[in-house]
């Protein structure tokens, strides 16, 4: 990895896109939480600004940067500390976009990629179901030829963005065993309907769905890529997730200890600021060092990601296992810093916590990334990534 991993050009869209979350996102934090609330209108300026873009073509509304532009943003968002409404943003753009990117058809990146960057459209993926979670091949929604159309039955379950999504790139059954294909499906088709996922531990500003599927005819045209080839598709797309999952992580984690930092500094006990003491100090250079570590092993990620593609499923497998587990205990460290008030609402600490324990379960939980990893250490080579590479 190159020593300067960020150009000029990375670090202009930080200030920018800083500057917006300061203008548009970190003053409604706290009221967002607290209703629950994933707001549709900061999606539209998002789309307005051009940061659903970045990494993008620029033929459909995007800026034409590198993955590292990707990392910007995510970085930029964490640091906001509203991973909820973060969440919604990085399964609008990192999860359907990139398969639409890579496998749609002129027609369907026009209809949906285009006013998806522009935030006009909002989007989601829909995988995991209520009995098929890591198990992607167990997936049991249905959508069986009928000539011209497929009709589609099922149900699915935690699908972020899944009450307000215009559009969901939806995985169904269309044959036995891996036989999955991926389907461009609007949520205003008959049939449709879906109900939010209440009492989340975290992510209270991210919408979260379950969807059910009763008889909808969906278009023939709505196939992305081949038929029967889903699966490998999804296989393909998650690394990417992984990697933005990594980055969110150590990013998340780095703002945590910083405000422990700045708490040590203010609070005193014993007529002194509590950094004057010895095992707070040592305590703080220990969750420096960790957010050291996630951050050098994402970057070797994205890095290895933009150079071999899904070839780097090993180290983004690894990186994605251990920022799940590094990040945690670094936050939580920084709550015990914060003492009393870090069991309280208003440092942040508290929802970061919350929010953060997901990392480990979603994009595939840290026991079925020690599968992956023992599987392609054991075998030492790596997955048959087949027809496409998804960026």
């Amino acid at each position: 990895m190159a020593t300067n991993t960020f150009t000029e050009e990375h670090e202009l869209l930080r200030v920018s896109f800083r500057q917006f979350i300061e203008k548009e996102i970190t003053p409604y934090v706290e009221e967002w939480e607290k209703n629950k609330i994933c707001d549709r209108n900061t999606f539209r300026k998002m789309g307005e600004q051009g940061f659903f873009g970045v990494s993008f073509p620029t033929k459909y509304g995007g800026s034409g940067m590198d993955l590292w532009s990707a990392v910007v943003v995510t970085e930029e968002l964490s640091h906001a500390n509203i991973s909820g409404l973060s969440m919604s943003f990085f399964a609008h753009t990192y999860l359907p976009l990139p398969l639409i990117n890579a496998l749609g058809t002129e027609e369907q990146k026009q209809n949906y990629l285009v006013p998806a960057l522009a935030g006009q459209k909002i989007a989601a993926l829909g995988i995991t179901e209520p009995a098929a979670g890591s198990d992607v091949g167990g997936i049991k929604t249905t959508a069986k030829d009928m000539g011209d159309h497929y009709l589609v039955n099922g149900s699915k379950m935690f699908i972020t963005n899944g009450t307000m999504a215009n559009f969901i790139v939806l995985a169904v059954r269309t044959g036995e065993g891996h036989n999955l294909s991926l389907l461009l499906f609007d949520t205003v088709t008959p049939g449709f309907s879906a109900i939010p996922v209440h009492n989340k531990l975290g992510m209270h500003s991210s919408d979260t769905g379950q969807l059910f599927f009763e008889n909808c005819k969906v278009p023939k045209s709505a196939l992305i890529g081949k038929e029967n080839a889903g699966f490998y598709y999804i296989m393909n797309n998650f690394q990417e997730e992984r990697l933005i999952a990594a980055i969110n992580g150590t990013a998340t984690a780095d703002w945590a200890m910083k405000k422990a930092k700045q708490y040590m500094k203010e609070r005193e006990a014993f007529g002194k600021p509590i950094s004057n003491f010895q095992v707070l100090r040592h305590k703080l250079a220990q969750m420096a060092i960790a957010v050291e570590a996630c951050r050098s092993f994402s970057y070797r990620a994205v890095s290895e990601f933009i150079e071999k593609g899904n070839e780097a499923s090993l180290t983004i497998s690894m990186a994605k296992a251990f920022v799940g587990q590094e990040s945690f205990k670094i936050i939580d460290e920084a709550l015990q810093i914060h003492g009393g008030w870090g069991y309280m609402e208003d440092y942040g600490v508290a929802r970061a916590l919350r929010d953060m324990r997901l990392l480990s379960v979603g994009a595939g939980t840290t026991e079925i990334m020690h599968e992956i990893i023992s599987k392609l250490i054991i075998d030492d080579v790596q997955y048959k990534r087949k027809l496409v590479n998804v960026r």
